[in-house]
């Protein structure tokens, strides 16, 4: 009887230990791990979803308050292994609010944004991106200030009026970049700078990074 009660219990551990390591925390979809990583009442809005390595980078839109017109623009990297989807890093952040009562420039420079993703072990990233609410702007430049080499992003469509764009960047690069928003006949419409910050700059009136 002794043996079989120490079986039993040695079982149970087993079971315990391999739930807690392998299973739990796992999910059956990239969005499910997302869904439940940032315990998130409402569905996420899928914009795409693009393998990269053993996993997956999942661009989407989400709502912080359920009247809200606003969505949080973001940005998660998940890994794949024999139990499932686990969620590993990323964020968001929403764009400030522009009104009439601003400057021209000033209301420009608030209708597109910059986040920096910084880089983790076995994840693609580094990675920059933002979104874009004015029309006017076509495309969106990068610029590193080590090898003053330029690039043009990746753009989305994300809904009337929106795009989501993208750059994963060589960790190599560090973090001083320059962003210019451009016209269709390549005029630089807009400005930003991201000298040394970690993770955005001014556009945004929120962000969040999940660890």
């Amino acid at each position: 009887m002794k043996k079989m009660i120490l079986s039993i219990a040695i079982v149970a551990a087993g079971l315990a230990y391999f739930y807690i390591f392998f299973i739990d925390g796992t999910y059956r979809t990239p969005v499910q791990a997302i869904e439940k990583a940032r315990k998130l009442d409402e569905p996420i809005e899928v914009v795409q979803e693009q393998k990269k390595g053993n996993g997956e980078v999942v661009f989407y839109l989400r709502y912080i308050h359920q009247h809200s017109p606003s969505p949080v623009i973001s940005v998660d990297y998940t890994s794949r292994d024999l139990m499932g989807w686990r969620w590993v890093t990323g964020g968001g952040h929403t764009l400030m609010e522009s009104d009439e009562a601003m400057a021209e420039q000033e209301r420009l420079d608030a209708q597109w944004s910059v986040q920096w993703v910084p880089g983790e072990d076995e994840t693609p990233f580094p990675l920059l991106f933002g979104a874009v609410v004015n029309p006017d702007i076509a495309s969106v430049t990068v610029t590193d200030a080590k090898t003053a080499t330029t690039e043009t992003v990746e753009m989305i469509d994300a809904g009337k009026d929106l795009r989501i764009w993208y750059l994963f960047v060589d960790e190599s690069l560090g973090t001083d970049f320059t962003l210019h928003a451009l016209s269709a006949e390549g005029d630089v419409l807009s400005t930003q700078q991201l000298n040394g910050k970690p993770l955005h700059t001014g556009t945004m009136a929120r962000e969040d990074i999940l660890k």
